[in-house]
């Protein structure tokens, strides 16, 4: 494991050994967690704007590269192939693991999914 020293602000470190002594947790395992989090998190952002990028962009991705896979990475094609394999394996050679898109080109930029729940069903009935 690495070890990096890192400078925090008194009160924060303050407010961080609270949380740890109330989850019984130590203030290196709060951190750890506090930090895997954002990183989560910022990774859920990135992909957001990959797909509203791959959404401005699948009228033109559409007439190329129908049925194939492609990758976007800071709003861009960085690359495609019909073997989508290939082109994962690819793409993390180039990107590590940084948050990159990968998805089939269809006719429509977004699948629209139907999810029957006999619950709602039923509570429909009985509002009609």
């Amino acid at each position: 494991m690495t070890q990096t020293q890192v400078l925090l602000d008194a009160n924060l470190v303050e407010s961080l050994r609270q949380v740890a002594a109330e989850k019984g947790m130590s203030l290196d395992q709060v951190l750890d967690e506090s930090a895997q989090e954002y990183i989560r998190q910022a990774r859920r952002i990135k992909l957001r704007r990959e797909q509203e990028a791959y959404r401005a962009m699948h009228a033109e991705l559409k007439s190329k590269y129908l049925g194939e896979s492609v990758a976007i990475y800071n709003g861009a094609l960085v690359d495609h192939a019909a073997d989508t394999l290939a082109l994962l394996h690819r793409v993390r050679q180039r990107f590590g693991t940084a948050p990159v898109l990968f998805c089939e080109v269809e006719d429509e930029p977004e699948r629209e999914y139907m999810i029957r729940s006999p619950r709602l069903d039923s509570m429909e009935r009985m509002t009609q």
